[in-house]
């Protein structure tokens, strides 16, 4: 069975046709109209594919897709990125990995015109940026928010760098309740800081579906910013991707290597870099200031650092028809989410209150949202290696810094601190770390570099003064 695909352009961005109904993607009023038209074209055309690729893998029966658009110049980018991700999403959603990419590469996809479109080139280096005028001596960077840590961070970093950053935020039709509860954190953002939060509008995100559908996210947003090159004179587009987003483990079978988010991984990223590259001339570059540090230290350095900026910080879910659990809080205080952040804050010397926790993560009656507690996840990365000595430094540090909450005094009397005290060297020299990047724009690293080397010795000075007393202390 093959299904149709048709789609076109529009005033605010352009729209797919599928099985009778439509999805738009809009940008903000201006931003399209002033986009060059065969960069329009050569989106549409690119777009339409990657949104719509996973569909044979998410509808029975689906054997292909039939494109009334020209075949997309950026095909082999996608394809290989689809490729690397499914193992992990047959993890999410069972079944055999090597199965599931003999149906994947068993897809038949076809096109109305084979003749590749190609981009129009670089846009003006002085076109005026949203808010300012032409000319503006800072550079511009456009920082996809999500008002998670790592997007808080990299905002804060590309302002003490000397960059001008512009803030988009993607509007996901499946998380509407999440939408919710970041335009309300959006709009006392922008009152602070003075930034715009410039939206586009994603409605074909109602055709991701299952996992399969997520593969290509970062791959597509880099893409749905491209347009703000045209209006904001942006050249360059910072992720938050941090150490750990390029990890890796085997799967079950050990024959197959499991990227959590392998649009995410650092390698991913640079081949990222070359798509806004070739899209726009080499105009427009990608990459990730934060890579250099594993998420602890993520969480320390918005907090400590930027601390007006960390109070904007949402990395919960809110899943949809739920709330969070007090009014003036953007977390529910009942997620894997929830626990794990406000153990980093814990363990990196930060009141959670600082970023907007009301109760404690750290009660018995919390026990079961942590893995190395025996508790469970939804998520099979929670349950690696990785993951668990993750949690048990950082239970660690919380327990050495002299926390005296339940979890953390449970398991200072415990053997998980003794194989934490006994590995201590390890895990930290892997949690505390200032890892070589390959993703940070060259022009970057000196200024990331100084920035971070402050922030790992302020906490190592008060992770080494706190010393064996407080750890003591805590396990009494």
């Amino acid at each position: 069975m093959i299904h149709q695909v048709s789609s076109a352009l529009t005033a605010e961005g352009f729209l797919l046709r599928y099985q009778d109904r439509e999805y738009r993607v809009s940008w903000p009023a201006g931003v399209w109209e002033r986009t060059p038209e065969a960069m329009r074209l050569f989106l549409r055309d690119n777009l339409a594919y990657a949104m719509t690729m996973h569909l044979p893998m998410t509808v029975p029966g689906l054997s292909g897709l039939a494109y009334d658009s020209a075949r997309p110049l950026l095909e082999p980018w996608f394809f290989q990125n689809f490729l690397r991700d499914l193992p992990s999403c047959v993890e999410m959603e069972g079944g055999s990995a090597p199965d599931e990419t003999i149906r994947f590469l068993s897809g038949d996809y076809t096109f109305t015109d084979e003749e590749i479109r190609l981009p129009p080139g670089a846009p003006a280096a002085n076109a005026p940026a949203a808010g300012g005028t032409a000319g503006d001596a800072a550079p511009r960077a456009i920082v996809p928010m999500s008002f998670g840590k790592d997007s808080l961070l990299t905002f804060g970093l590309a302002e003490e760098l000397g960059l001008r950053p512009i803030i988009v935020y993607v509007v996901e039709p499946t998380f509407s309740n999440e939408e919710r509860h970041k335009l309300a954190l959006a709009r006392a953002f922008e009152k602070e800081t003075g930034h715009e939060l410039l939206v586009i509008r994603h409605g074909a995100g109602a055709l991701r579906g299952t996992e399969f559908g997520w593969g290509l996210q970062s791959t597509e947003y880099a893409l749905l910013m491209l347009p703000f090159a045209w209006t904001t004179g942006a050249s360059l587009i910072l992720f938050g991707n941090e150490q750990s987003a390029g990890s890796s483990y085997p799967d079950s079978s050990g024959r197959m290597t499991v990227y959590p988010c392998y649009d995410q991984s650092h390698h991913w990223t640079r081949l990222i870099d070359r798509i806004t590259a070739l899209a726009t001339g080499g105009r427009v570059r990608t990459g990730s200031v934060i890579e250099p540090l594993m998420d602890m230290m993520v969480q320390r350095a918005l907090a400590h650092r930027y601390p007006r900026y960390a109070r904007y910080q949402m990395s919960c879910f809110v899943e949809d028809g739920s709330d969070t659990v007090h009014p003036d809080s953007p977390w529910c205080h009942n997620c894997g989410i929830c626990s794990k952040m406000y153990l980093l804050c814990v363990a990196a010397g930060i009141d959670p209150a600082a970023v907007g926790f009301r109760e404690s993560m750290l009660t018995r009656e919390k026990r079961g949202l942590f893995p190395l507690l025996g508790g469970s996840s939804a998520f099979p990365y929670a349950r690696t290696t990785l993951a668990r000595e993750e949690q048990l430094f950082a239970f660690y540090c919380a327990a050495r810094l002299g926390s005296t909450e339940e979890l953390v005094r449970e398991f200072a009397r415990g053997p998980l601190y003794r194989e934490a005290r006994n590995r201590e060297g390890e895990l930290r020299s892997r949690f505390c770390t200032l890892y070589t990047p390959i993703s940070t724009p060259l022009a970057l690293r000196r200024g990331v570099e100084r920035i971070f080397q402050d922030e790992l010795e302020a906490y190592v000075r008060r992770y080494e003064d706190a010393g064996g007393k407080k750890g003591e202390d805590s396990r009494q």
